[in-house]
């Protein structure tokens, strides 16, 4: 932090999502998950309205495959046609392409770096004896990213590097642990990848069921953006 002994917010870049704001020079953005069946479109859209009636900024939804991706399509349409343009968020895991998909439709996508390319944890061991090792697998990631990224570039859209603890790629787990240091590592390297093709439109997020957990990864996310120079929300 800047100050042992007051309390400042950390100043971060803007960050745009259709047409709300990201970063230190605006306001907490006030958010919230539906829990209707995504696919269910008109149950969908009347609780983003509701949502967005009783002052919330964004709304995210789940989307498993291409059924929800196509019903994303339909609900941003028929919020517009009812006047309704607080942005939406897609929840991804496991699938890029359908990730790809759902991009043309809402204004932010949700990534877990832990299963968006590595998939479900196969839980064999892999043995790096160095970061030199370690770093060299990275490839297959950019791989998987590069085209939701390019995507997002063209078409003005929100990312959300989103770790959670509970579902950290067999890579990371074989390297760092079910560590904090791991969750950030595993978003910087996503982070990373982003910044390498020129795209800077995304925010972090640390998510962990055990609080001390999750609040020593956002330290330690904050302490590496310092040392890094980076300054994204």
């Amino acid at each position: 932090c800047e100050d042992l002994y007051e309390v400042t917010r950390r100043k971060t870049r803007t960050v745009n999502c259709g047409p709300i704001k990201f970063g230190s020079d605006h306001p907490i953005v006030r958010q919230t998950m539906a829990t209707t069946n995504t696919a269910d479109v008109e149950a969908t859209m009347d609780q983003v309205m509701r949502c967005a009636d009783k002052g919330f900024d964004l709304v995210r939804v789940t989307v498993q495959g291409k059924r929800e991706a196509n019903a994303c399509a339909k609900i941003r349409e028929g919020l517009f046609k009812k006047g309704y343009d607080i942005p939406l968020c897609a929840d991804m895991h496991f699938q890029p392409v359908v990730a790809l998909l759902v991009a043309d439709a809402v204004e932010k996508i949700r990534i877990n770096p832990g299963n968006f390319a590595d998939g479900r944890k196969d839980f064999n061991e892999k043995v790096y004896e160095t970061e030199e090792d370690y770093y060299a697998e990275r490839g297959y990631l950019v791989e998987a990213l590069q085209p939701l990224v390019e995507k997002c570039k063209d078409l003005d859209r929100c990312m959300r590097i989103g770790t959670n603890h509970g579902s950290l790629s067999s890579r990371v787990l074989s390297f760092y642990g079910d560590t904090p240091r791991g969750m950030v590592e595993s978003a910087i390297e996503f982070a990373d990848i982003c910044r390498s093709l020129d795209y800077h439109n995304f925010v972090f997020s640390m998510k962990a069921s055990n609080p001390l957990v999750m609040v020593q990864s956002y330290r330690l996310l904050a302490a590496e953006q310092y040392r890094l120079d980076w300054d994204y929300p």
